[in-house]
């Protein structure tokens, strides 16, 4: 395991392992939890679409199970605290909802890794598709780069209006859209609909930066989608990945083009993204 404060070549900001406290848990829908750490050397590194690595258990005795982390985009870093909106997904979220991951406990955590969101540059407008576990790095996004609620839009899509996070822990400076399956909340359809929606109406003529975090199918939705409307696009990848760190090679991507430090077309997502343009990658 990495020592405190060491950094790594490859990532975009250095990054540290510490033993993060927990200092804040709840359910924030049917779906979504809320977890706060205190982790002041994580917190101050931390950009948006970045994502920590963390032991689903609390430390007993330097032990927990199961043995690998799990990577969770980051929601919010500030006041020394980081905030991750998680659901339980498998094994590893299940053991970290339901252990003693309660306030004061102990956890073994690694971050901030990976590449994170920035602005595109030359656009009228931002606009952002999040679902499942792309809510939260988008949300961090906008608090951090929106200046004005006109020009920035986030949708945020789900099943239902139950299984989408409480307005307050989403609220960002954006317009904030919401589109469900069912139409209980916002715009009956799925956050394409509604990326749909948004450019033939409201934005119509504008040029809109896209980004997109969450499902796969969604996110290669709003790429062709993106295509089709000559708009830049940018998506957050999710992999499988062990390490997060870039040794283990478990989260490759094919790129188009030879990778500059490597030679080779590959990608790993957890240190070459999660973040990508879909030009640089293969099939999108």
């Amino acid at each position: 395991m990495l020592a405190m404060n060491e950094s790594c070549s490859t990532c975009a900001v250095p990054f540290v392992q510490a033993q993060a406290v927990v200092t804040h848990q709840e359910a924030v829908s049917s779906r979504y939890f809320l977890l706060r750490l205190r982790c002041e050397a994580i917190a101050t590194r931390a950009v948006p679409g970045q994502f920590v690595m963390i032991a689903c258990a609390p430390d007993f005795h330097g032990a927990s199970e199961p043995l690998l982390p799990r990577p969770l985009a980051i929601l919010d870093a500030r006041d020394g605290q980081i905030e991750l909106l998680y659901f339980v997904s498998g094994y590893g979220t299940a053991v970290l909802r339901h252990t003693g991951m309660q306030p004061g406990a102990s956890v073994r955590i690694i971050g901030p890794l990976g590449r994170g969101f920035e602005p595109l540059p030359h656009v009228d407008v931002h606009l952002a598709l999040g679902g499942g576990s792309g809510v939260a790095p988008l949300v961090f996004f906008f608090r951090r780069y929106a200046e004005s609620a006109k020009n920035w839009h986030l949708v945020l899509a789900a099943r239902s209006a139950d299984q989408l996070a409480r307005e307050d822990v989403v609220k960002n400076p954006g317009r904030l859209h919401r589109a469900t399956d069912d139409g209980s909340a916002g715009i009956q359809g799925t956050a394409i609909d509604a990326l749909k929606v948004l450019l033939s109406g409201e934005l119509k003529g504008k040029r809109a930066a896209v980004y997109a975090a969450g499902p796969e199918a969604m996110m290669f939705a709003a790429a062709k989608l993106s295509r089709q409307f000559n708009l830049p696009c940018v998506v957050s990848l999710e992999q499988r990945m062990a390490c997060g760190v870039g040794v283990c090679r478990a989260c490759i991507v094919d790129g188009v083009t030879p990778h500059k430090k490597t030679g080779l077309m590959r990608r790993t997502v957890c240190q070459d993204g999660p973040v990508f343009d879909i030009n640089e990658l293969a099939g999108w």
